[in-house]
């Protein structure tokens, strides 16, 4: 009787096994779902992330390009196709779907998205100008200041890369930036 299921129940199932880590079961529910409801920009969605999960990032591109043709507008959809293609190294590709998220809502998310596309591709200056975007918005965000302290690292300004690396650390102990701090402040 699975085949009674509603696209609702399908895509709560779906989520239930995202969540679980069980990511063919919840391709499996996102895929029943989607059939039922082809148009709904929510289960492309969740189809599009379980895609990915199981290391189809391809697919979950034109998946999530089915949602923002529905709803252009919505800056969830583009982040998660900037996603989906940094995943697959598509750097390049993925800046201006990012820069479309910033014009239609600008915020630390999506600039520090940005900053990890030029972080990636070795442009720490720019990097470090949309680093610095995403943390005027919340200074305290332990990702863009881990960000922006590897850029400067990576500048090798080690005494300016420590405090904002620091702030990343105060999270969590994460023996990665510890060992960063660590050669920064032997390197200076």
């Amino acid at each position: 009787m699975a085949f009674l299921k509603t696209a609702e129940t399908l895509t709560l199932e779906g989520i239930e096994h995202l969540k679980k880590m069980e990511y063919k079961k919840a391709l499996n529910r996102f895929t029943r779902a989607k059939k039922k409801k082809p148009r709904d920009i929510n289960i492309i969605s969740y189809l599009s992330q379980a895609q990915l999960a199981v290391g189809e990032a391809g697919k979950a591109v034109d998946t999530i390009n089915e949602a923002i043709a529905l709803d252009p507008g919505n800056v969830i959809h583009l982040q998660l196709k900037a996603t989906y293609l940094m995943k697959q190294g598509k750097f390049e590709d993925a800046a201006p779907v990012i820069e479309k998220a910033i014009e239609l809502r600008p915020g630390d998310v999506a600039f520090l998205m940005r900053g990890q596309v030029d972080f990636n591709l070795q442009r720490y200056d720019e990097a470090e100008l949309w680093f610095d975007k995403a943390l005027g918005y919340d200074p305290e965000n332990p990702l863009s200041n881990q960000m922006k302290g590897l850029v400067m690292f990576n500048q090798k300004k080690y005494g300016d890369a420590i405090p904002y690396l620091e702030k990343a650390l105060a999270v969590g102990n994460i023996e990665t930036i510890q060992a960063i701090i660590d050669d920064c402040k032997e390197k200076m």
